[in-house]
């Protein structure tokens, strides 16, 4: 075979590799896993910004449950969006309606465009101060909508999950 044809059967063998591809979401903390709708907020229950899963937490760290790259860090420090290599966006939403607290509680040395792996830290957040200001603590984690991608997920519910081991989700994308 010339060196050209070799070069045509490789790019005819890229071009028609299967485009599924599957990615473990891991637990952002330790804690039971529940499913989304059970989110105490409209927004994320419904599935308005997309499927994902949520966190009853038992500890009170937060880790980026898939490697990517932090595209936004809210000023609040209660939210972070990851995207993966695949160009699939994630955001941790840490409690509910704890942006109206403006980072008070909560702990972090990230920033955007930081390169986070599973199970890095993300943010330590103070439970006894953000239940006493009658906020909930529960931690959404959402697989934000994107019409490039047709996700799949199956949901792993769990009592005692480990932050950054547990596999809480996994999604199968397809483009």
């Amino acid at each position: 075979m010339t060196d050209e044809r070799a070069k045509d059967s490789e790019i005819e063998i890229n071009d028609t590799k299967d485009s599924r591809h599957k990615l473990p979401l891991r637990a952002v903390s330790d804690g039971e896993v529940l499913s989304i709708e059970e989110v105490p907020d409209e927004i994320f229950a419904q599935k308005m910004i997309g499927e994902g899963y949520a966190i009853k937490p038992t500890s009170q760290l937060v880790v980026a449950p898939i490697d990517g790259k932090l595209i936004e860090v809210a000023d609040a420090k209660h939210a972070y969006y990851i995207e993966t290599k695949e160009g699939l966006k994630i955001l941790i939403h840490v409690g509910i309606d704890t942006l109206l607290l403006n980072g008070e509680g909560f702990k972090t040395k990230l920033k955007k465009d930081d390169q986070v792996k599973a199970g890095d830290a993300l943010v330590e957040f103070d439970e006894e101060l953000i239940t006493k200001k009658g906020f909930n603590t529960i931690i959404s984690v959402i697989v934000l909508d994107d019409l490039a991608f047709e996700v799949t997920q199956v949901l792993n519910l769990t009592k005692q999950a480990k932050a950054g081991e547990t596999v809480a989700v996994e999604i199968e994308l397809q483009k």
